[in-house]
């Protein structure tokens, strides 16, 4: 097998056939989403006001396989049904080895880990389609990149760039959104977000259906529920090891922090975010609710103290 090679592809599309358009780039990339070599595709919006040129970037693990695609009759019939919507009917295509695509930077990108229901990754693509039009709508749209799993039943990627953070934002807080995303429960059995945007990276993921982390205090007071517990029983059997090792102060105390944050990292907060998924993430925001679950942590700090109020010895 060669490099990896890709097709780039620009049409200029009408602006009354741009619903049109979204619909046939769904049934194309069902279509060769089916062929062998294939890895991802990417459009990109027009990039000014008045232009309607898209380009699609299609990439294929070799040059050999992206031949076999090109010289299909599938690829003939779905690009002839797309003809009636480009101006001049002109659908220019070319490869280019390495793969990748010219794909431009930007500032801000969201990975999307997104696991299909089996037997509906047709209607995936289908929606894909659909929320790359909508979200090409959005100022600061740079593009959307979209990668079928290795192996099936795998996950789905989709990384989605913009100019900025606020623009970002805009679009994971917009309705058009929002909606879709109600609509995709019904093909989509989970998603998990990885860009880290809460005060705790790492620690407290994304809500999937906003984009953000929790309020920072939530995200503090689940912490300290986790972190409290750890500290007390290192300094109660830790610390004594390694005062007793004649270790330096500022090595020990590294040592100590180390095992606290992989402890919080890997075992308290794993289960706090569990446990309190419905607070720090509520479908309805509501002050009882929210008052409820600080109450709950409130009497579990006071539990956490009694059991151990005795552990040092002063």
């Amino acid at each position: 097998m060669s490099e990896p090679a890709a097709l780039i592809a620009t049409a200029r599309v009408r602006p009354r056939d741009e619903q049109a358009f979204t619909a046939w780039k769904a049934h194309h990339d069902t279509v060769i989403g089916k062929f062998a070599g294939f890895v991802s595709s990417d459009i990109l919006p027009p990039t000014h006001a008045g232009n309607t040129e898209w380009t699609i970037i299609l990439n294929f693990r070799s040059k050999e396989e992206l031949t076999v695609w090109q010289k299909s009759p599938e690829r003939a019939s779905i690009i002839a049904e797309g003809m009636p919507l480009f101006e001049g009917g002109n659908f220019g295509e070319v490869v280019q080895l390495g793969g990748g695509g010219d794909q431009p930077d930007s500032n801000v990108t969201e990975v999307i880990f997104s696991k299909v229901r089996v037997g509906l990754e047709d209607r995936y693509r289908e929606w894909a389609a659909r929320i790359q039009a909508a979200q090409a709508k959005f100022p600061g749209y740079r593009g959307m990149y979209l990668q079928p799993p290795q192996e099936k039943g795998g996950l789905w990627t989709t990384i989605l760039r913009f100019d900025s953070v606020t623009q970002l934002e805009a679009w994971m807080n917009a309705p058009e959104r929002k909606k879709m995303l109600q609509e995709s429960k019904a093909f989509i059995e989970h998603e998990s977000l990885s860009r880290l945007a809460t005060s705790f990276p790492g620690w407290v993921p994304l809500d999937p259906m906003t984009g953000k982390g929790p309020p920072n205090w939530k995200t503090a007071m689940l912490v300290l529920l986790g972190l409290f517990p750890v500290v007390m029983l290192e300094l109660r059997f830790l610390n004594p090891i390694l005062a007793g090792l004649g270790l330096n102060s500022s090595f020990a105390t590294f040592i100590g922090n180390l095992g606290s944050v992989a402890l919080t990292s890997f075992f308290t907060m794993p289960w706090a975010v569990h446990g309190f998924g419905w607070w720090l993430f509520p479908k309805v925001e509501s002050a009882a609710l929210t008052a409820r679950g600080a109450l709950i942590l409130v009497l579990l700090y006071l539990l956490e103290i009694a059991l151990l109020w005795k552990l040092l010895p002063w």
